[in-house]
């Protein structure tokens, strides 16, 4: 498959956008990329060009109960959103917290990458319709009394014996990741489609520990988006350190600076506001 200029979607629920959100979407409009942005409810702050689309158009309401300031419960609802996504066509999901570095032209159906460490993250992601990955995450995430099957017996056999007690749970219940970057490396390794990954250059090219390099001047934008890097991930964790030490702002001078810069984001009018989470 050759695929040029794909669209570009994602979920976004709870607070209004901040000049980050904005940054990665305006980035995307800026590589040529129609972006498509799914919402439960009115969200201010998104870029002229962006195209909204209720949630339900995908899957809504949530099979539990979400909640804005429950960032664990918003997470695992968007790792289900965005399976559902994959089953409607093409689209290329990714995170708000991954920027546009080159436009997203790839030749293969599959687009997801590995990280520094070896593992899978859902931060950009595509599957075909036929993908057993695919199908096998949907199950799991959907099902009654899910028990991560990438744990051991003993695990195993303490949840059959809970549900014999008659015990019920969902997917919500279950520890950070489960729905997503563990339940995915678990079931691209079991499907053998991990053989799809592309290098993490591709769309994570910052190391957890090398994160503080978004933050720094004295780094260089092209120290950070080198030939083969397509996205760079911010990550989350990163707005709760923006937020609690940096008043909401990008550091002046910094490589987030001189992306706002070269975007025309203005972070000042939309700073990161501490939430509960924080």
């Amino acid at each position: 498959m050759t695929n040029r200029s794909p669209t570009i979607a994602s979920f976004w629920f709870g607070s209004d956008l901040s000049w980050l959100e904005q940054l990665c979407l305006q980035s995307f409009l800026d590589h040529g990329h129609r972006f498509v942005l799914y919402v439960a409810h009115e969200v201010k702050g998104i870029p002229a060009g962006v195209e909204t689309r209720p949630a339900s158009d995908v899957f809504w309401p949530p099979p539990f109960v979400v909640k804005a300031e429950d960032r664990q419960g918003v997470a695992v609802f968007s790792d289900i959103f965005r399976l559902h996504l994959m089953r409607q066509g093409e689209m290329i999901w990714v995170d708000l917290d991954a920027y546009c570095v080159r436009a997203f032209e790839f030749s293969t159906d599959f687009v997801f990458g590995r990280s520094r460490r070896g593992d899978f993250p859902t931060g950009v992601l595509r599957l075909p319709t036929r993908s057993a990955t695919l199908e096998q995450m949907l199950e799991f995430v959907m099902s009654s009394n899910p028990s991560q099957p990438w744990r051991g017996r003993r695990l195993q056999r303490h949840n059959r014996e809970r549900t014999a007690r008659g015990e019920r749970w969902g997917i919500e219940a279950l520890p950070w990741a489960s729905s997503g970057p563990k339940a995915f490396g678990h079931f691209l390794r079991r499907t053998a489609e991990d053989r799809h990954a592309m290098a993490a250059e591709t769309f994570y090219p910052l190391a957890q520990e090398e994160l503080w390099k978004l933050h720094d001047p004295r780094i260089a934008t092209n120290e950070i988006e080198t030939e083969a890097v397509h996205s760079v991930h911010i990550y989350g964790h990163q707005k709760k350190l923006m937020a609690n030490r940096m008043a909401g702002l990008p550091v002046s001078g910094s490589y987030l600076d001189r992306l706002c810069k070269r975007h025309g984001i203005e972070p000042s009018t939309a700073p990161i506001l501490r939430l509960a989470w924080m």
